[in-house]
């Protein structure tokens, strides 16, 4: 058997033990929104998607104009995500008048970060402190062979929220 056979099966098995399927498709939403073309250009360059609870996705913009637009165009956006997702994650979207600079903080604060931001090292710190040594030293051992610097990143945030939720 080759490597990335078992490296997948691997990972397929720790996310089905550990229920992780809806964690990573929440962060697949906001992996798709900071890449969905809109209006010619990614919605990333003019918002900022903060959380997404009860598949309600809440995002901030500066530019009322681009608020206004994302509303009238919702149930197509909601529509193409989940058709990327497979799945009917997104339920609705909240779109609100922040700067951008604001939402970084806010974003923070509601736990649900895109992985993008300037922010994500005290959110990090922030999981530290909540996650006990012993899960810690679990999520080490298990993520030990991922070579992959960003997917163990990525798997390393996942797993310690998972860990924080659950204790």
């Amino acid at each position: 058997m080759d490597k990335t056979h078992n490296l997948r099966h691997l990972l397929s098995e720790l996310i089905r033990t550990h229920d992780l399927e809806p964690k990573i498709l929440e962060q697949k939403v906001f992996a798709l929104w900071r890449e969905y073309e809109y209006l010619g250009a990614p919605l990333a360059t003019k918002t900022l998607p903060v959380s997404l609870s009860n598949g309600i996705l809440k995002v901030y913009t500066e530019y009322p104009v681009y608020r206004t637009a994302l509303s009238f165009d919702k149930p197509k956006i909601i529509a193409d995500i989940n058709a990327e997702l497979g799945k009917p994650v997104l339920t609705d979207l909240r779109i609100e008048i922040h700067q951008l600079q604001t939402a970084e903080s806010d974003e923070t604060e509601d736990r649900s970060p895109s992985p993008e931001t300037s922010k994500e090292d005290s959110v990090i710190d922030n999981i530290d402190q909540e996650v006990t040594p012993e899960q810690l030293e679990e999520i080490e051992q298990t993520l030990a062979s991922v070579q992959d610097a960003e997917l163990k990143k990525s798997l390393w945030q996942l797993f310690t929220t998972q860990s924080k939720d659950k204790p």
